[in-house]
């Protein structure tokens, strides 16, 4: 009844904003159509691969953990995430961890030394008691019945133990963190006296150090451990190689000289393994017999501590991992997020999947491929 003539062209951008939102709230909706909740068994691939009391034939795996400041990224962070790898259950034959370390740090390298030294006693305890999670300070921090389903008679007093020993393991951190905020003028020194390669962070030779894996590396209980090892690739000024992709891509070069295991498991330093039988679920799809072959990566959906469990749209990301990659799982395949996810390294290197066999012809060359008739009648 009261036109406005001149607030024409706003109402006609208001009604295209209105649809271009409603094509895109759709084609939002498309990907949730179609969800897929995937099961594993355990079991079945323990009787496939791994029966008790013979040699285990589960794939090799190698973990690559990335960090760049040490200062930024806590020690004691990187630390657990280390340890709940180291771990996991799994053979420790077939476990390697490799620790990228972008920022040539003394501090990262002598925080790999005494968590190697941890690690001698830490992983026979959790091996021993079916300890979850992995990671000590998460471990300790949880306000849960530790005593719940244990019955060992000794369970209460190691574990005691266990927590001073890590007390007094982060205390040794603590030290090391302190002593790297006041670097000297002339840089670091290493032990035996040679300037340390990474006092230029830019313009360093690579280096890598094997700290558990080798002969001698044993725990407490003279057991073998996982493979440790610390990678800082080469830098040189004038090339722009301070990016996370290039770091993994100098661990994957490293890993297939060393172990070349057939799977790589990247995560960050601040992601550890929640679950000590992770490995075994990913396993699940990439060793199946007809399905492992033409999978390129398995992806795990992310947990965070510390978050408001009734809040659906914080960090916890509970939309995204448990509605939307669900979802894209249905239409293909969910999306690589930049951590926790095991990749195939064939399909790193770009090999294709392999194309399924041909099945031969029912029908002879005499007749059109439509007649099967003189093949019978030959007979």
């Amino acid at each position: 009844m009261t036109p406005a003539n001149d607030a024409i062209p706003l109402w006609l951008v208001s009604v295209i904003c209105e649809l271009w939102f409603a094509l895109s709230w759709i084609l939002d909706q498309l990907p949730k159509w179609s969800p897929v909740t995937r099961e594993t068994y355990l079991d079945r691939l323990a009787l496939r691969y791994d029966r008790e009391g013979e040699p285990s034939r589960l794939s090799p795996i190698d973990f690559f953990v990335s960090t760049v400041d040490p200062l930024k990224e806590p020690p004691i962070i990187t630390a657990n995430t280390v340890l709940s790898i180291l771990a996991v259950d799994y053979p420790v034959d077939r476990n390697s961890c490799y620790v990228s370390d972008d920022g040539a740090s003394m501090l990262c390298f002598d925080t790999l030394s005494e968590t190697a030294e941890f690690a001698r006693r830490w992983v026979p305890f959790c091996k021993k008691f079916a300890i979850e999670p992995r990671a000590p300070e998460f471990y300790f921090s949880q306000k849960i019945d530790y005593l719940k389903d244990k019955v060992q008679p000794t369970f209460v007093k190691e574990r005691r133990a266990m927590k001073r020993e890590y007390e007094e393991f982060k205390v040794r951190i603590n030290g090391l963190v302190a002593k790297a905020e006041k670097k000297p003028e002339e840089g670091w020194v290493m032990q035996d006296g040679t300037p340390w390669p990474g006092n230029n962070t830019r313009d360093h030779p690579g280096m890598i150090q094997v700290y558990l894996g080798s002969q001698g590396a044993l725990d407490v209980e003279g057991h073998e451990l996982p493979r440790l090892v610390y990678v800082s690739r080469e830098k040189r000024p004038g090339h722009n190689h301070h990016k996370k992709a290039g770091a993994m891509n100098a661990l994957v070069r490293v890993s297939a000289v060393l172990t070349n295991a057939p799977f790589i498991l990247n995560l960050d330093c601040d992601h550890y393994v929640n679950n000590s039988k992770a490995v075994r679920e990913a396993m699940c799809f990439l060793m199946d017999p007809q399905l492992g072959k033409k999978l390129c990566y398995v992806q795990f959906p992310q947990r965070f501590d510390g978050i408001d469990l009734h809040d659906r749209y914080a960090n916890r990301n509970v939309v995204f991992f448990d509605i939307n990659m669900k979802g894209l799982d249905g239409i293909q395949g969910p999306v690589y997020v930049g951590t926790g996810c095991v990749f195939n390294r064939q399909a790193l290197y770009g090999y294709d999947p392999p194309r399924p066999e041909k099945r031969p012809k029912m029908t002879c060359d005499c007749w059109p491929s439509w007649c099967c008739c003189c093949c019978c009648f030959e007979g």
